[in-house]
């Protein structure tokens, strides 16, 4: 009997969970940051951002890591971890960072479902100028092809960039 009771309080929370992701689930809570918001961000908490690039670079091999995972797998110790996923969690990142090129640095903001497919939007860190360049992501979000990476130049090797995919 007891599990039954374990099973019927288990189903009630996914019930409950359920009901408040479709709640909460407005149109304006599924759309990535503008621009401007993105950029505002940045303007803010860059320090924290160079910090996470050190910390990155310091821990070879490390390829992708967010709050759920790393990759390779157990790259850094628990305690490592637990100091990106605090950097995540400040500078909500919630897709967290993964190397891009050759020392680029791509740091994830933002990762939503779209009809055809999914929409990732973030910063980059980068010595090189990525092509094609856009002076607003926000505008060229819809116009994109899928599985084309948009950027905007920030400024020196930062730049906004805009991934549609299918």
């Amino acid at each position: 009997m007891q599990w039954l009771a374990r099973f019927i309080v288990a189903g009630a929370l996914v019930v409950a969970l359920l009901f408040t992701m479709s709640v909460s689930e407005t149109p304006s809570s599924i759309h990535h940051q503008t621009d401007p918001q993105l950029l505002s961000a940045l303007e803010r908490q860059r320090a924290l951002y160079i910090q996470l690039i050190g910390m990155f670079r310091q821990d070879v091999p490390l390829s992708s890591i967010n709050p759920q995972f790393m990759d390779p797998d157990r790259t850094v110790d628990t305690g490592r971890w637990q100091q990106y996923r605090q950097l995540f969690s400040l500078l909500s990142l919630d897709g967290g960072m993964r190397g891009w090129g050759k020392g680029g640095i791509m740091f994830i903001s933002s990762v939503f479902p779209m009809a055809e497919g999914s929409s990732t939007k973030g910063y980059v860190y980068h010595p090189q100028n990525p092509l094609p360049l856009y002076a607003d992501l926000d505008k060229a979000a819809a116009q994109l092809s899928p599985n084309t990476v948009a950027y905007h130049k920030i400024d020196d090797d930062w730049y906004l960039f805009y991934l549609k995919s299918n």
